[in-house]
């Protein structure tokens, strides 16, 4: 993705599009742009194939803002955080797919979850760091989006949906594990400097 980016950013330069005081912020931008649309793509082959397109979409409208805002384990390259989305994402869908939880259980999944995402907070990366004020914006956007998941859970206990209730418990029990995990190395990474 690195050369690709480069490649596109030295041709837009060339072009005259862009001055070469810009050249970093249009080659990070596009290496930014690259990575989305390549995991977006995978995404919704993987949906494709599985036969779970709605499925994968509703999974998406809980996952990015969480993740968004509420932050969590990030991995040291894009390959290692692509490969472990599509496993995320993967696993998930299979799980509904081929499991079903009663709607207690599940409900019982997404809000012991959900709890240990709103005590945990955003989750800081050592990559981007926040102040204090950025941090509860992160927080208060955080909450905003957990309870706007719960209203969705009420909803589907309401219409007995068992598997988009269980797609929302498994999504935000890897939100939380993520989380943790990511405070934790967070913890230790700014110990270890």
């Amino acid at each position: 993705m690195e050369y690709l980016a480069k490649k596109l950013t030295d041709y837009i330069l060339s072009k005259g599009v862009i001055e070469e005081k810009d050249y970093d912020l249009y080659k990070y931008g596009l290496l930014c742009s690259l990575e989305i649309a390549l995991s977006t793509a995978t995404s919704i082959i993987i949906a494709l194939f599985l036969k779970m397109l709605l499925p994968c979409l509703f999974f998406f409208l809980l996952f990015i803002p969480m993740r968004s805002f509420g932050g969590g384990l990030h991995l040291k390259s894009f390959f290692a955080c692509y490969i472990g989305s599509c496993l995320i994402l993967t696993s998930t869908l299979l799980a509904v797919k081929y499991f079903t939880l009663p709607l207690c259980a599940s409900f019982m999944i997404f809000a012991f979850s959900a709890v240990i995402i709103i005590m945990t907070g955003p989750v800081d990366h050592p990559n981007r760091e926040v102040d204090a004020s950025e941090n509860m914006k992160f927080k208060k956007r955080t909450n905003i989006t957990v309870l706007f998941a719960t209203g969705i859970s009420i909803l589907l206990i309401l219409y007995k949906n068992n598997s988009y209730l269980m797609l929302e418990a498994i999504t935000f029990a890897f939100l939380s594990i993520t989380a943790i995990t990511g405070k934790f190395a967070h913890r230790q990474g700014s110990h270890d400097q």
